[in-house]
């Protein structure tokens, strides 16, 4: 999706912590056209401790709780998401992960360069408005890599400082892979489906971006967003995020509520594709990314999404004289061909996929 590629000066003045750090004046690009909608008050009790929150352990153990899987299924029909604890990582590790992707972001400007964007959106340090594609107004910069397949990592890409971030990153991805492999078979249980349905159907070869994301202090934070709203490309989306600070943001029938930060709990939602392949019964969860105005936030995201050769659909099981086909076959390609297009004018890529029935 890039053009030309910049010059390392224009490259370096449009990051996000080299503007924090010169003291500019917010670019116009940032700043909401539309008054941002204002989270919600009134939360439901016990949203996040109860409702939202899955103890992955029953998941994972042989005989799994029918009560959790039924939590589970709750979760992913009303809201895209949920949190999880007992996930089996210790919370060592995820602050160790969390303070290397801040080192990595506190470094000399020269060093983050060295794993610059070369032209590839998904592979490298940057931000998007660096190629001038108005992605518009992402207040954050960022390192993409991808982590799996082994053999699609470019470690061009990849810190070589802080010295131990490779390491951090490669045993972070087995665990990721670990978790999304427990979650599917677990969804596909939820919804009286073969165990392996939705294991089978990302294919072996399952793609993994990770995503190591600077939110910068914003000065005009209220009217500027890390993230706009969206909907993710994939079908299963993994975050750690920072527990000092809090920022993410879902929507549920019009309303939007703060993601309450639980220490050593990770962060799951619905990506696009997972909802095609659930013939919508499940939905993929439509989330923002606010900014604070005094202190920096970093998280860390796994995508999660099948073979890039995979054609998506719904599953066989899951369409039904009650419940006819949703969604059109489409391939990755076909789908990441416009999801910028869409992501941009605010609207969900498969929606484009529909199936429209006549009256």
């Amino acid at each position: 999706m890039a053009e030309a590629i910049p010059s390392k000066q224009e490259f370096a003045s449009k990051l996000v912590q080299e503007i924090v750090k010169r003291g500019d004046e917010v670019p116009n690009v940032y700043l909401q056209k539309d008054d941002i909608p204002q989270v919600t008050e009134d939360e439901p009790d016990n949203l996040w401790t109860q409702t939202l929150l899955i103890d992955f352990a029953l998941l994972s153990s042989p005989t799994t709780s029918v009560v959790e899987l039924a939590k589970l299924r709750s979760a992913l029909s009303d809201w895209g998401c949920f949190q999880v604890i007992n996930h089996g990582i210790e919370s060592s590790f995820l602050e160790e992960i969390i303070e290397v992707s801040k080192q990595f972001f506190a470094l000399p400007l020269e060093e983050k360069l060295k794993c610059s964007l070369g032209g590839d959106y998904f592979q490298g340090y940057g931000n998007p408005s660096v190629y001038g594609d108005n992605l518009s107004g992402n207040w954050n910069d960022r390192l993409y890599l991808s982590i799996h397949p082994e053999e699609s990592r470019n470690l061009l890409f990849w810190p070589e400082n802080p010295h131990n971030f490779r390491k951090m990153v490669d045993e972070y991805s087995k665990k990721v892979r670990w978790l999304n492999e427990v979650i599917l078979k677990a969804m596909a249980k939820s919804l009286d489906l073969p165990e392996d349905c939705f294991v089978n159907f990302q294919g072996e070869k399952m793609n993994t971006l990770g995503a190591f994301i600077m939110y910068p202090p914003c000065s005009c934070s209220e009217r500027v967003l890390g993230v706009k709203p969206h909907t993710d490309g994939g079908t299963i989306t993994i975050l750690l995020a920072d527990k000092n600070v809090q920022g993410l943001q879902v929507e549920n029938n019009g309303r939007w509520f703060n993601v309450r930060v639980i220490p050593d709990t990770l962060f799951i939602n619905l990506g696009d594709l997972g909802e095609v392949m659930t013939n919508g019964v499940f939905k993929s969860a439509l989330h923002r990314v606010v900014t604070n105005s005094v202190k920096d936030r970093v998280s860390v995201v796994a995508f999660c999404s099948p073979e890039t050769e995979k054609e998506i659909e719904p599953v066989s099981d899951m369409i039904s004289t009650n419940r006819p086909q949703m969604y059109n076959k489409f391939s990755i390609p076909e789908y990441r061909q416009i999801y910028f297009e869409n992501f941009k004018a605010g609207r969900r890529t498969i929606d484009a996929f529909k199936i429209h029935k006549g009256c």
